[in-house]
Protein backbone atom coordinates (compact mmCIF):
# COMPACT_ATOMS: atom_id res chain seq x y z
CA UNK A 1 0.00 0.00 0.00
CA UNK A 2 2.43 3.35 -1.71
CA UNK A 3 1.94 6.00 0.34
CA UNK A 4 1.14 7.89 -3.18
CA UNK A 5 -1.55 5.39 -3.53
CA UNK A 6 -5.50 6.62 -3.55
CA UNK A 7 -6.57 3.77 -0.72
CA UNK A 8 -3.63 5.14 1.30
CA UNK A 9 -4.55 8.72 1.35
CA UNK A 10 -8.50 7.95 1.25
CA UNK A 11 -8.66 5.16 3.49
CA UNK A 12 -5.86 3.80 5.93
CA UNK A 13 -4.12 7.26 6.87
CA UNK A 14 -7.59 8.89 7.64
CA UNK A 15 -8.61 5.80 9.38
CA UNK A 16 -5.53 5.72 11.36
CA UNK A 17 -5.36 9.38 12.05
CA UNK A 18 -9.05 9.08 13.65
CA UNK A 19 -8.47 5.89 15.95
CA UNK A 20 -5.00 7.05 17.30
CA UNK A 21 -6.16 10.38 18.06
CA UNK A 22 -9.09 9.79 19.98
CA UNK A 23 -7.30 7.01 21.62
CA UNK A 24 -6.46 7.07 25.20
CA UNK A 25 -2.47 8.21 25.56
CA UNK A 26 -1.74 4.28 27.03
CA UNK A 27 -3.21 2.50 23.59
CA UNK A 28 -1.71 5.06 21.25
CA UNK A 29 1.20 2.40 20.65
CA UNK A 30 -1.44 -0.88 20.92
CA UNK A 31 -2.95 1.23 17.61
CA UNK A 32 -0.15 2.27 15.91
CA UNK A 33 1.34 -1.51 16.22
CA UNK A 34 -2.21 -2.61 15.27
CA UNK A 35 -2.12 -0.32 12.18
CA UNK A 36 1.36 -1.24 11.05
CA UNK A 37 0.43 -4.44 10.99
CA UNK A 38 -2.27 -4.44 8.84
CA UNK A 39 -0.21 -2.09 6.56
CA UNK A 40 2.36 -4.61 6.20
CA UNK A 41 -0.27 -7.23 6.11
CA UNK A 42 -1.55 -5.58 2.87
CA UNK A 43 1.35 -6.06 0.81
CA UNK A 44 2.85 -9.46 1.67
CA UNK A 45 -0.14 -11.08 3.96
CA UNK A 46 1.96 -14.65 3.35
CA UNK A 47 5.18 -13.29 4.25
CA UNK A 48 3.82 -11.23 7.53
CA UNK A 49 4.38 -14.36 10.18
CA UNK A 50 7.88 -14.31 9.02
CA UNK A 51 8.60 -10.95 9.87
CA UNK A 52 6.69 -11.24 13.10
CA UNK A 53 8.27 -14.33 13.56
CA UNK A 54 11.75 -12.47 13.41
CA UNK A 55 11.03 -9.76 15.82
CA UNK A 56 9.70 -12.43 18.83
CA UNK A 57 13.23 -14.04 18.75
CA UNK A 58 14.81 -10.54 18.27
CA UNK A 59 12.96 -9.30 21.41
CA UNK A 60 14.20 -12.51 23.43
CA UNK A 61 18.08 -13.06 21.94
CA UNK A 62 18.09 -9.33 22.98
CA UNK A 63 17.12 -9.87 26.36
CA UNK A 64 19.33 -12.93 26.81
CA UNK A 65 22.35 -11.07 25.65
CA UNK A 66 21.98 -8.18 28.11
CA UNK A 67 21.57 -11.00 30.68
CA UNK A 68 24.92 -12.62 29.54
CA UNK A 69 26.79 -9.45 29.45
CA UNK A 70 25.23 -8.75 33.08
CA UNK A 71 26.92 -11.65 34.19
CA UNK A 72 30.06 -11.33 32.63
CA UNK A 73 30.59 -8.30 34.48
CA UNK A 74 29.67 -9.10 37.61
CA UNK A 75 31.73 -12.63 37.76
CA UNK A 76 33.88 -13.45 40.54
CA UNK A 77 36.73 -15.08 38.28
CA UNK A 78 38.07 -13.52 35.01
CA UNK A 79 37.80 -17.07 33.23
CA UNK A 80 34.02 -17.33 34.29
CA UNK A 81 33.87 -13.38 32.80
CA UNK A 82 35.63 -14.86 29.67
CA UNK A 83 33.56 -17.85 29.19
CA UNK A 84 30.40 -15.99 29.31
CA UNK A 85 31.96 -13.01 26.92
CA UNK A 86 32.28 -15.99 24.72
CA UNK A 87 29.10 -17.32 25.27
CA UNK A 88 27.35 -13.57 24.65
CA UNK A 89 29.19 -13.39 21.09
CA UNK A 90 28.49 -16.66 20.08
CA UNK A 91 24.68 -15.63 20.77
CA UNK A 92 24.93 -12.41 18.82
CA UNK A 93 26.84 -14.50 16.10
CA UNK A 94 23.98 -16.44 15.81
CA UNK A 95 21.44 -14.01 15.63
CA UNK A 96 22.98 -12.13 12.91
CA UNK A 97 23.50 -15.16 10.92
CA UNK A 98 19.80 -16.38 11.13
CA UNK A 99 18.78 -12.54 9.75
CA UNK A 100 21.22 -12.96 7.32
CA UNK A 101 20.34 -16.31 6.20
CA UNK A 102 16.63 -14.99 5.57
CA UNK A 103 17.65 -11.59 4.12
CA UNK A 104 19.63 -14.23 1.07
CA UNK A 105 17.12 -16.83 0.83
CA UNK A 106 14.56 -14.50 0.30
CA UNK A 107 16.76 -11.54 -1.66
CA UNK A 108 19.50 -13.44 -3.32
CA UNK A 109 18.89 -16.99 -4.50
CA UNK A 110 16.69 -16.40 -7.09
CA UNK A 111 20.10 -14.63 -8.86
CA UNK A 112 22.36 -17.24 -7.47
CA UNK A 113 19.75 -20.09 -8.69
CA UNK A 114 20.15 -18.15 -11.93
CA UNK A 115 23.64 -17.67 -12.60
CA UNK A 116 24.62 -21.05 -11.45
CA UNK A 117 22.31 -22.34 -14.08
CA UNK A 118 23.96 -19.92 -16.36
CA UNK A 119 27.09 -21.74 -15.92
CA UNK A 120 26.11 -24.94 -16.15
CA UNK A 121 24.63 -24.44 -19.96
CA UNK A 122 28.38 -24.69 -20.78
CA UNK A 123 29.22 -27.75 -19.09
CA UNK A 124 28.58 -30.79 -21.28
CA UNK A 125 26.62 -33.58 -19.01
CA UNK A 126 25.37 -30.91 -16.55
CA UNK A 127 21.90 -30.79 -14.94
CA UNK A 128 20.37 -27.16 -14.17
CA UNK A 129 19.03 -26.46 -10.77
CA UNK A 130 15.05 -26.49 -11.06
CA UNK A 131 13.80 -23.64 -8.77
CA UNK A 132 10.48 -21.98 -7.90
CA UNK A 133 11.34 -18.24 -7.25
CA UNK A 134 10.70 -16.54 -3.85
CA UNK A 135 8.80 -13.69 -3.92
CA UNK A 136 11.03 -10.80 -1.89
CA UNK A 137 9.08 -9.15 0.88
CA UNK A 138 8.80 -5.58 0.80
CA UNK A 139 10.80 -3.94 3.31
CA UNK A 140 13.19 -7.11 3.80
CA UNK A 141 16.35 -5.12 3.73
CA UNK A 142 15.69 -2.20 5.91
CA UNK A 143 14.13 -4.51 8.01
CA UNK A 144 17.12 -6.99 8.77
CA UNK A 145 19.65 -3.69 9.07
CA UNK A 146 16.86 -2.68 11.67
CA UNK A 147 17.21 -6.13 13.72
CA UNK A 148 21.12 -6.44 13.17
CA UNK A 149 21.41 -3.03 14.64
CA UNK A 150 19.81 -3.77 17.64
CA UNK A 151 21.02 -7.06 18.53
CA UNK A 152 24.49 -4.80 17.82
CA UNK A 153 23.62 -1.75 20.61
CA UNK A 154 22.79 -4.30 23.21
CA UNK A 155 25.83 -6.39 23.05
CA UNK A 156 27.90 -3.19 22.64
CA UNK A 157 25.77 -1.58 25.31
CA UNK A 158 24.76 1.48 23.48
CA UNK A 159 21.13 0.13 23.89
CA UNK A 160 18.53 -1.28 26.99
CA UNK A 161 16.55 -4.49 25.30
CA UNK A 162 12.91 -4.14 24.75
CA UNK A 163 10.74 -4.49 28.09
CA UNK A 164 8.33 -6.21 25.83
CA UNK A 165 7.63 -7.87 22.61
CA UNK A 166 4.94 -5.46 21.43
CA UNK A 167 7.70 -2.50 22.09
CA UNK A 168 10.12 -4.24 19.82
CA UNK A 169 8.06 -5.02 17.04
CA UNK A 170 6.42 -1.28 17.17
CA UNK A 171 10.10 0.02 16.49
CA UNK A 172 10.32 -2.72 13.84
CA UNK A 173 7.22 -1.85 11.72
CA UNK A 174 6.04 1.13 12.71
CA UNK A 175 4.62 2.18 9.20
CA UNK A 176 5.60 5.41 8.33
CA UNK A 177 9.18 3.32 7.82
CA UNK A 178 8.76 0.04 6.92
CA UNK A 179 9.07 -0.63 4.05
CA UNK A 180 11.40 1.89 2.51
CA UNK A 181 13.14 3.56 5.54
CA UNK A 182 14.59 5.52 6.85
CA UNK A 183 16.41 2.68 8.61
CA UNK A 184 15.94 3.31 12.88
CA UNK A 185 18.13 2.55 15.13
CA UNK A 186 16.27 1.17 18.90
CA UNK A 187 18.20 3.94 20.92
CA UNK A 188 16.46 6.90 18.51
CA UNK A 189 13.23 5.91 19.01
CA UNK A 190 12.82 3.85 22.43
CA UNK A 191 12.07 7.05 24.55
CA UNK A 192 9.97 8.41 22.13
CA UNK A 193 7.74 4.72 22.71
CA UNK A 194 7.08 5.89 26.05
CA UNK A 195 7.12 9.95 25.60
CA UNK A 196 6.54 11.77 22.80
CA UNK A 197 4.49 15.18 22.30
CA UNK A 198 0.97 15.25 20.96
CA UNK A 199 -0.26 18.54 19.76
CA UNK A 200 -2.09 20.09 16.45
CA UNK A 201 1.16 22.17 15.85
CA UNK A 202 3.03 18.69 15.00
CA UNK A 203 -0.35 17.50 12.91
CA UNK A 204 0.07 20.62 10.89
CA UNK A 205 3.96 20.30 10.88
CA UNK A 206 3.64 16.51 9.87
CA UNK A 207 0.83 17.26 6.99
CA UNK A 208 2.83 19.46 5.85
CA UNK A 209 5.83 17.48 5.16
CA UNK A 210 4.31 14.64 4.39
CA UNK A 211 2.02 16.43 1.37
CA UNK A 212 5.72 18.21 0.08
CA UNK A 213 6.90 14.59 -0.19
CA UNK A 214 3.34 13.53 -1.64
CA UNK A 215 4.55 16.29 -4.53
CA UNK A 216 8.05 15.29 -5.01
CA UNK A 217 6.93 11.89 -5.67
CA UNK A 218 3.82 12.07 -7.40
CA UNK A 219 4.78 15.35 -9.47
CA UNK A 220 8.28 15.40 -10.15
CA UNK A 221 9.52 11.78 -9.97
CA UNK A 222 6.84 10.38 -11.97
CA UNK A 223 7.26 13.12 -14.43
CA UNK A 224 10.65 12.51 -14.50
CA UNK A 225 9.86 8.17 -14.93
CA UNK A 226 8.20 9.46 -18.38
CA UNK A 227 11.12 10.50 -19.53
CA UNK A 228 14.04 7.64 -18.17
CA UNK A 229 11.96 4.58 -18.37
CA UNK A 230 11.17 4.09 -22.05
CA UNK A 231 14.88 4.81 -23.14
CA UNK A 232 15.97 2.63 -20.75
CA UNK A 233 13.88 -0.15 -22.33
CA UNK A 234 14.36 0.88 -25.57
CA UNK A 235 17.02 -1.02 -28.27
CA UNK A 236 20.72 -0.12 -28.04
CA UNK A 237 20.12 0.87 -31.78
CA UNK A 238 17.35 3.55 -31.10
CA UNK A 239 19.66 5.03 -28.66
CA UNK A 240 22.03 8.31 -29.34
CA UNK A 241 23.94 10.68 -26.95
CA UNK A 242 21.10 12.94 -26.76
CA UNK A 243 19.08 10.80 -25.82
CA UNK A 244 21.40 8.61 -23.91
CA UNK A 245 21.48 11.60 -21.34
CA UNK A 246 18.27 12.71 -21.30
CA UNK A 247 17.97 8.68 -19.60
CA UNK A 248 20.31 9.21 -17.05
CA UNK A 249 19.29 13.34 -16.26
CA UNK A 250 15.87 12.10 -16.07
CA UNK A 251 16.63 9.27 -13.64
CA UNK A 252 19.12 11.52 -11.60
CA UNK A 253 16.18 13.23 -10.92
CA UNK A 254 13.69 10.30 -10.59
CA UNK A 255 15.31 8.84 -7.80
CA UNK A 256 16.04 11.53 -5.65
CA UNK A 257 12.88 13.23 -5.57
CA UNK A 258 11.01 9.74 -5.66
CA UNK A 259 13.10 8.40 -2.57
CA UNK A 260 13.71 11.53 -0.59
CA UNK A 261 9.70 12.26 -1.27
CA UNK A 262 9.26 8.98 0.74
CA UNK A 263 11.26 10.01 3.41
CA UNK A 264 9.39 13.53 3.58
CA UNK A 265 5.95 11.75 3.59
CA UNK A 266 7.73 9.02 6.54
CA UNK A 267 9.14 12.11 8.54
CA UNK A 268 5.68 13.54 7.87
CA UNK A 269 3.66 10.60 8.86
CA UNK A 270 5.72 10.22 12.18
CA UNK A 271 5.27 13.67 13.36
CA UNK A 272 1.51 13.48 13.11
CA UNK A 273 2.11 10.81 15.44
CA UNK A 274 4.35 12.28 17.74
CA UNK A 275 7.50 10.67 16.31
CA UNK A 276 10.57 12.65 15.50
CA UNK A 277 12.60 10.46 12.82
CA UNK A 278 16.14 12.26 11.45
CA UNK A 279 16.77 13.43 8.02
CA UNK A 280 17.92 11.09 5.71
CA UNK A 281 18.47 13.58 2.52
CA UNK A 282 20.82 17.05 3.43
CA UNK A 283 20.89 18.77 -0.69
CA UNK A 284 22.87 15.65 -1.84
CA UNK A 285 23.01 17.08 -5.26
CA UNK A 286 24.87 19.99 -3.63
CA UNK A 287 27.73 17.98 -2.66
CA UNK A 288 31.33 18.60 -3.78
CA UNK A 289 33.04 15.24 -3.43
CA UNK A 290 31.49 11.36 -3.68
CA UNK A 291 32.33 11.39 -0.15
CA UNK A 292 30.08 14.52 0.77
CA UNK A 293 27.61 13.16 -1.58
CA UNK A 294 27.28 9.98 0.93
CA UNK A 295 27.05 12.24 3.76
CA UNK A 296 23.92 13.87 2.85
CA UNK A 297 22.43 10.61 0.57
CA UNK A 298 20.48 8.12 2.86
CA UNK A 299 22.05 9.40 5.61
CA UNK A 300 20.48 6.17 8.10
CA UNK A 301 22.34 4.06 5.09
CA UNK A 302 25.35 5.64 5.45
CA UNK A 303 25.74 6.06 8.77
CA UNK A 304 24.76 2.53 9.31
CA UNK A 305 27.35 1.06 7.20
CA UNK A 306 30.13 2.92 9.03
CA UNK A 307 29.07 1.81 12.46
CA UNK A 308 28.45 -1.74 11.32
CA UNK A 309 30.50 -2.72 9.10
CA UNK A 310 32.91 0.04 8.17
CA UNK A 311 34.40 0.84 11.75
CA UNK A 312 33.73 -3.28 12.61
CA UNK A 313 36.09 -3.94 9.63
CA UNK A 314 38.56 -1.80 10.74
CA UNK A 315 37.90 1.88 9.77
CA UNK A 316 40.31 3.68 9.04
CA UNK A 317 42.78 2.30 11.75
CA UNK A 318 44.79 0.33 9.91
CA UNK A 319 46.55 2.53 7.78
CA UNK A 320 45.84 3.85 4.29
CA UNK A 321 45.85 1.05 2.11
CA UNK A 322 43.66 -0.87 4.64
CA UNK A 323 41.14 1.83 4.31
CA UNK A 324 40.57 1.93 0.79
CA UNK A 325 40.51 -1.53 0.82
CA UNK A 326 37.88 -0.78 3.25
CA UNK A 327 36.26 1.17 1.49
CA UNK A 328 35.51 -0.36 -1.08
CA UNK A 329 34.32 -3.34 0.47
CA UNK A 330 31.94 -1.32 2.18
CA UNK A 331 30.42 0.15 -0.98
CA UNK A 332 30.23 -3.00 -2.66
CA UNK A 333 28.54 -4.89 -0.01
CA UNK A 334 26.16 -1.48 0.13
CA UNK A 335 25.76 -2.00 -4.02
CA UNK A 336 24.76 -5.61 -3.54
CA UNK A 337 22.31 -4.91 -0.66
CA UNK A 338 20.30 -2.35 -3.12
CA UNK A 339 19.53 -5.45 -5.26
CA UNK A 340 20.62 -8.99 -6.44
CA UNK A 341 22.30 -8.32 -9.93
CA UNK A 342 25.42 -7.24 -11.21
CA UNK A 343 25.02 -3.90 -12.24
CA UNK A 344 23.76 -3.28 -8.51
CA UNK A 345 27.46 -4.51 -7.14
CA UNK A 346 29.23 -2.67 -10.16
CA UNK A 347 27.31 0.63 -9.06
CA UNK A 348 28.74 0.24 -5.31
CA UNK A 349 32.13 -0.90 -6.60
CA UNK A 350 32.19 2.26 -8.49
CA UNK A 351 31.32 4.64 -5.83
CA UNK A 352 33.77 2.74 -3.25
CA UNK A 353 36.39 3.40 -6.18
CA UNK A 354 35.74 7.42 -6.74
CA UNK A 355 35.95 7.61 -3.04
CA UNK A 356 39.65 6.04 -3.00
CA UNK A 357 40.38 8.33 -5.60
CA UNK A 358 39.28 11.39 -3.65
CA UNK A 359 41.74 10.27 -0.55
CA UNK A 360 44.83 10.68 -3.13
CA UNK A 361 46.99 13.53 -2.60
CA UNK A 362 46.82 14.54 -6.12
CA UNK A 363 42.72 14.82 -6.25
CA UNK A 364 43.05 16.39 -2.91
CA UNK A 365 45.03 18.79 -4.68
CA UNK A 366 43.18 19.48 -8.03
CA UNK A 367 39.87 19.79 -5.82
CA UNK A 368 41.34 22.23 -3.60
CA UNK A 369 42.61 24.16 -7.16
CA UNK A 370 38.72 24.13 -8.67
CA UNK A 371 36.05 26.34 -7.68
CA UNK A 372 33.31 25.13 -5.64
CA UNK A 373 30.60 24.65 -8.63
CA UNK A 374 33.09 23.00 -10.61
CA UNK A 375 33.63 20.13 -7.83
CA UNK A 376 29.78 19.99 -7.72
CA UNK A 377 29.46 19.53 -11.01
CA UNK A 378 31.91 16.97 -11.54
CA UNK A 379 30.50 14.95 -8.70
CA UNK A 380 26.88 15.41 -10.62
CA UNK A 381 28.29 14.01 -12.88
CA UNK A 382 29.96 11.02 -11.88
CA UNK A 383 26.78 10.35 -9.65
CA UNK A 384 24.89 10.79 -12.68
CA UNK A 385 26.69 7.67 -14.38
CA UNK A 386 26.58 5.63 -11.55
CA UNK A 387 22.70 5.87 -11.60
CA UNK A 388 22.78 4.12 -15.09
CA UNK A 389 24.47 1.33 -13.57
CA UNK A 390 21.91 1.32 -10.63
CA UNK A 391 18.84 1.88 -12.81
CA UNK A 392 19.70 -0.37 -15.91
CA UNK A 393 17.76 -3.64 -15.78
CA UNK A 394 21.67 -5.84 -17.02
CA UNK A 395 24.76 -5.10 -17.91
CA UNK A 396 24.34 -4.68 -21.44
CA UNK A 397 21.56 -1.91 -21.11
CA UNK A 398 24.17 -0.03 -18.91
CA UNK A 399 26.93 -0.46 -21.95
CA UNK A 400 24.54 1.09 -23.82
CA UNK A 401 23.21 3.85 -22.05
CA UNK A 402 27.28 4.58 -21.48
CA UNK A 403 28.72 4.37 -24.63
CA UNK A 404 25.93 6.44 -26.26
CA UNK A 405 26.66 9.27 -23.70
CA UNK A 406 30.56 8.97 -24.84
CA UNK A 407 29.49 9.47 -28.76
CA UNK A 408 28.01 6.48 -29.91
CA UNK A 409 25.44 7.25 -32.40
CA UNK A 410 22.01 5.54 -33.09
CA UNK A 411 21.58 3.56 -36.06
CA UNK A 412 18.02 3.00 -36.07
CA UNK A 413 16.70 6.11 -37.44
CA UNK A 414 12.88 5.26 -37.19
CA UNK A 415 13.11 4.02 -33.82
CA UNK A 416 14.27 6.93 -32.53
CA UNK A 417 12.29 9.29 -34.21
CA UNK A 418 9.55 7.58 -32.88
CA UNK A 419 11.27 7.26 -29.39
CA UNK A 420 11.58 11.24 -29.12
CA UNK A 421 8.21 11.76 -30.39
CA UNK A 422 6.81 10.19 -27.19
CA UNK A 423 9.18 11.63 -24.56
CA UNK A 424 8.44 14.64 -22.17
CA UNK A 425 5.06 16.64 -23.15
CA UNK A 426 5.34 19.65 -22.13
CA UNK A 427 3.76 18.84 -18.85
CA UNK A 428 7.14 17.22 -18.01
CA UNK A 429 9.53 19.89 -19.26
CA UNK A 430 7.95 22.01 -17.13
CA UNK A 431 7.80 19.88 -13.98
CA UNK A 432 11.71 18.65 -14.88
CA UNK A 433 12.85 22.41 -15.33
CA UNK A 434 11.35 23.15 -11.58
CA UNK A 435 12.84 20.66 -10.01
CA UNK A 436 16.35 21.52 -11.61
CA UNK A 437 15.95 25.20 -10.50
CA UNK A 438 15.38 23.56 -6.90
CA UNK A 439 18.60 21.10 -7.33
CA UNK A 440 20.90 23.85 -8.45
CA UNK A 441 19.64 26.91 -6.52
CA UNK A 442 21.63 25.20 -3.10
CA UNK A 443 24.82 25.00 -5.48
CA UNK A 444 24.29 28.76 -6.92
CA UNK A 445 23.24 30.80 -4.26
CA UNK A 446 24.35 28.52 -1.63
CA UNK A 447 23.12 26.04 1.05
CA UNK A 448 22.53 28.57 3.74
CA UNK A 449 20.96 31.56 1.99
CA UNK A 450 18.41 29.18 0.42
CA UNK A 451 17.65 27.83 3.72
CA UNK A 452 17.24 31.11 5.63
CA UNK A 453 14.95 31.76 2.52
CA UNK A 454 13.04 28.76 3.20
CA UNK A 455 12.37 29.97 6.42
CA UNK A 456 11.44 33.24 6.06
CA UNK A 457 8.95 31.48 3.29
CA UNK A 458 7.71 28.98 5.08
CA UNK A 459 4.43 30.58 6.57
CA UNK A 460 3.23 31.24 2.52
CA UNK A 461 4.78 27.62 1.96
CA UNK A 462 2.08 26.02 4.31
CA UNK A 463 -0.53 28.30 2.47
CA UNK A 464 0.00 26.06 -0.44
CA UNK A 465 -0.23 22.82 1.33
CA UNK A 466 -3.85 22.04 0.34
CA UNK A 467 -3.34 23.00 -3.28
CA UNK A 468 -0.20 20.91 -3.44
CA UNK A 469 -1.92 18.48 -2.17
CA UNK A 470 -5.15 18.49 -4.54
CA UNK A 471 -2.91 18.45 -7.33
CA UNK A 472 -1.13 15.45 -6.07
CA UNK A 473 -4.18 13.63 -5.80
CA UNK A 474 -6.01 14.64 -9.28
CA UNK A 475 -2.09 13.71 -10.86
CA UNK A 476 -3.10 10.11 -9.21
CA UNK A 477 -6.66 9.71 -10.62
CA UNK A 478 -5.46 10.94 -14.06
CA UNK A 479 -2.26 9.44 -14.47
CA UNK A 480 -2.17 6.77 -12.22
CA UNK A 481 1.00 6.04 -9.88
CA UNK A 482 4.57 5.08 -10.44
CA UNK A 483 5.60 2.86 -7.47
CA UNK A 484 8.17 3.63 -5.30
CA UNK A 485 11.72 2.75 -6.68
CA UNK A 486 12.92 1.43 -3.10
CA UNK A 487 9.93 -1.11 -2.57
CA UNK A 488 12.20 -3.79 -4.74
CA UNK A 489 15.03 -3.45 -2.43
Amino acid sequence: MPFSSLLFLSVFLPAFLLCYWVAPRLLKNTIALAFSIVFYAWGAPRLLPVVLALGVIDYYLGNYIARLREAAKSAAEPSESARLERRTRRVLTMGITVHLSVLAYFKYSNFLVAETNAVLVHLPGAAHFTWKEVALPIGISFLTFEEISYLVDVYRGHARPARSVGRYLLFLMLFPHSIAGPIFRWKDLESQLDVREHSLENVVDGFGRFTLGLAKKVLIADAAALASDPIFGAPAEAIGPGLAWLAAGAYTLQIYFDFSGYSDMAIGLGRMAGFRFKENFNNPYSAASITDFWQRWHISLSTWMRDYLYIPLGGNRGGERRTRINIVIVFALSGFWHGAAWTFLVWGIFHGLLGVAERTPLMKRVRAALPHFVNVAVTMLFVSIGWVFFRAPNMATAWNILSAMCGRQATNVEATFFLRGSLLPNQSIFVLSFALLLLAAPALFGEDRVRSLGVRVRPFALALVPFALALSIAQLVNGGFTPLIYFKF
